[in-house]
């Protein structure tokens, strides 16, 4: 199984810091259909926390997360890897990148039994497209 790397839009907005906010709002999104690959939510400030989802591949999805309240990252270029884990694969990730010399805004991965998953955030599209490259041709 060959890895799978592909740029992603991520949505975001802002949610309360609440019990119960987090979950309300991804019932919103389950009704309206979205089968979310990627969900991050972290506080901000004291009363104040922040959503990311991904991918949205429809305007149906789309539609619904505007509805939502949650509109396109224009600050986060995201490339998504997945496919076979393997020991040392996280350092081989982040030292490809840092021998293009790019520079990460974030970092999230996740392996589950023999297949991985990983996140990477970038300030701009063109690292986001020089991350592509550099991991296609690592990872290939």
């Amino acid at each position: 199984m060959a890895h799978q790397i592909s740029k992603e839009h991520v949505w975001a907005g802002a949610i309360p810091d609440r019990p119960a906010a987090l979950a309300d709002k991804l019932r919103e999104l389950s009704k309206a259909g979205l089968d979310l690959e990627l969900i991050l939510a972290r506080q901000e400030i004291p009363g104040r926390a922040l959503l990311f989802i991904s991918p949205l591949r429809t305007l149906e999805e789309i539609l619904a997360a505007e509805e939502a309240g949650l509109s396109q990252e224009q600050n986060v270029r995201a490339v998504r890897i997945s496919g076979p884990n393997e020991t040392g694969l996280g350092a081989r990730i982040a030292g490809t990148l840092a021998d293009a010399d790019l520079n990460l805004r974030a970092y999230s991965a996740a392996a589950l039994g023999k297949k991985h998953v990983t996140h990477l955030a970038f300030n701009s599209e063109e690292d986001a497209d020089r991350a592509v490259e550099a991991l296609k041709r690592e990872l290939a």
